[in-house]
């Protein structure tokens, strides 16, 4: 091989070499930016309490404010966090435990300090603490300030959970005893309280609404109610003179 073509050789192997360096410098700058997550510019933010990081699977935490009702749902959890940056920092927020439980009507509520009628209807301790009332606002459990932590949270609600589903079966098979020795009245009875209680467990209610057509009682979910859109009110209409 001649000089000229040694040298020609050298020009192009220090070009590719640039270039890859630069390729590589180009990933690199790219891996960095996609870790920080776009640190520096604006986030966007939830409207409901959690840390504003979208990527977040929050579970569904709604602010129990002065003058709202607990919610109906079969099973309330109602979380009592010293304040509202207490609560956002806390690990309930992502529990996985409770994000499941929300998914099987388990409501999650929060009552701040400043809402002392809530405290005083449920008769809470100091906080932090936590408790499960029933559909009718009654007490289920508790977790005072000296046994809370987020761990003993999600093993109260488990274990709710595990003991509702041991009444159900229970229930279930009360039923069907009954149904075989002819007392229609005590059957419809136990199968009207898993119907009341299907959202925690769909396909028993379904059975249920099944057993109690064959006995003779309909029983239907009410018609949902379409909440009006302020946007979409007819035109007022011009008055002659």
């Amino acid at each position: 091989m001649t000089r000229g073509s040694h040298y020609t050789s050298f020009v192009i192997d220090q070009r590719l070499s640039r270039f890859l360096c630069l390729v590589l410098l180009l990933i690199a700058a790219m891996n960095v930016r996609a870790q920080a997550g776009g640190r520096g510019s604006a986030q966007p933010r939830r409207s409901g309490p959690g840390t504003g990081n979208p990527a977040e699977h929050l579970a569904p935490w709604k602010y129990l404010d002065s003058g709202i009702a607990l919610p109906k749902n079969p099973i309330t959890l109602v979380w009592f966090p010293l304040s509202s940056d207490d609560a956002d920092r806390s690990r309930l927020m992502i529990s996985r435990v409770l994000l499941e439980s929300a998914q099987r009507c388990v409501a999650l509520a929060i009552v701040l300090p400043n809402n002392q009628q809530m405290i005083e209807q449920l008769h809470a301790e100091k906080p932090p603490g936590a408790m499960i009332v029933d559909a009718r606002g009654q007490l289920v459990r508790r977790l005072e300030a000296a046994q809370f932590r987020p761990e003993a949270v999600e093993k109260m609600v488990t274990a709710e959970l595990a003991a509702r589903d041991d009444r159900m079966s229970q229930q279930m098979a009360d039923a069907i005893r009954n149904v075989g020795s002819g007392n229609r009245e005590a059957a419809i009875a136990f199968y009207q309280r898993i119907w009341d209680d299907r959202c925690l467990f769909p396909l028993a209610g379904s059975e249920a609404q099944r057993a109690l057509a064959k006995l003779g009682v309909i029983v239907k979910e009410p018609p949902a109610v379409a909440v009006p859109d302020p946007y979409l009110q007819p035109p007022a209409t011009k008055t002659g003179h």
